[in-house]
């Protein structure tokens, strides 16, 4: 069972070197045994990476064994020969350790500052795997799409990697499992999605992927919060639920989920623990292990875990000393205790 991380930069502004607790947690996480760390991409939020290609090359240059991808990239907002750039030039600069995660997002005003369509978002996503692969594999490439339009061109530099570097696609839609499994490497699942809910998701793309003759790799992504369980449920639980919300209900897809909407839409009283379980591990290191061996039974490839805990900033998320220190004591944490009893 491999494990990855994902985190949000930690930034010290007006500092020489405002990355350096970065690159310390990115260090952390290579000493603890984790396989790979990827970084969120969005534009317009705070706390959020616009460039996160410019910062995993940064990374890349102070760890040696890591996998350093993005989870994910928002792909149709942006041309693929400049993402290809990117992605070539940081599977170089590594050694060859890079990862492309991508998905199309959520948000109406990030494609609207963009010139471009919510609507349009899974035409724009196929066309530009298109482009990737082909730049990233054929000597001279030349295109004419829907979206772009490439005169015969020969992408440099070329990534090291040999098969290219892996593209890991997103979505919990049927469409975008679909997606993955026609033209990805690999299905990244969602990390608010319920434990059922995963199950029939990961169905559906095991199925897709087993008609095509490939391998069913998938990547589970889930936030974890290590502590006392009740202190937890108590002060930072609530907060926590009612700021996602909103991102919860835009990534619903199943019945159960649609469900359980509803049923807060009708007022009905549900606690934070009553809509945040199976979608999210916290407690004790025990209790995270006995969750995230239970989720090791629907047989991810890896599963990959975030201790900031969503799309929006509460105290125990935002760039602080005290949040340095404690995402630092969970990544070590879990290589002392989580990651050997997984292996």
């Amino acid at each position: 069972m491999r494990l990855s991380i994902s985190f949000p930069p930690f930034i010290d502004r007006g500092s020489p070197q405002p990355y350096r607790r970065t690159i310390e947690l990115a260090q952390a996480a290579e000493r603890a045994g984790f396989e790979g760390l990827s970084l969120g991409q969005h534009h317009f939020m705070a706390g959020v990476v616009s460039d996160p290609f410019a910062v995993l090359t940064t990374i890349a240059g102070h760890t040696s064994r890591l996998r350093l991808g993005t989870s994910i990239y928002l792909l149709p907002l942006h041309h693929p020969l400049h993402v290809a750039e990117q992605v070539a030039t940081l599977d170089e600069i590594s050694g060859g350790r890079a990862i492309l995660g991508v998905g199309v997002g959520w948000s109406p005003h990030e494609y609207e500052a963009f010139g471009a369509s919510t609507r349009e978002r899974g035409a724009r996503i196929e066309e530009a795997l298109t482009i990737l692969r082909r730049v990233w594999t054929e000597e001279e490439v030349e295109h004419r799409g829907r979206f772009w339009t490439c005169p015969r061109l020969s992408l440099h530099p070329r990534p090291i990697q040999a098969p290219p570097p892996p593209i890991w696609v997103a979505g919990v839609a049927s469409p975008a499992i679909e997606r993955a499994a026609r033209l990805g490497d690999r299905w990244i699942c969602d990390p608010v999605q319920t434990r059922p809910e995963v199950e029939r998701l990961r169905d559906l793309y095991v199925d897709a992927r087993v008609a095509l003759g490939e391998p069913p790799d998938w990547t589970l992504r889930r936030y974890v919060r290590l502590g006392d369980r009740e202190e937890i449920e108590a002060r930072w639980l609530p907060g926590f639920v009612e700021r996602n919300l909103a991102y919860w209900r835009e990534s619903t897809e199943g019945p159960a989920e649609k469900k359980l909407f509803e049923r807060l839409d009708a007022g009905e009283a549900l606690s934070p623990v009553d809509v945040a379980k199976g979608r999210f591990a916290w407690g004790s290191t025990e209790e995270v292990l006995s969750e995230l061996q239970d989720y090791a039974r629907l047989g991810p490839t890896e599963i990959s875990v975030s201790f900031s805990g969503g799309m929006t900033t509460s105290r125990w998320e935002t760039q602080s000393e005290y949040d340095f220190e404690d995402y630092l004591g969970a990544i070590e944490i879990f290589g002392r205790e989580i990651i050997p009893a997984l292996a």
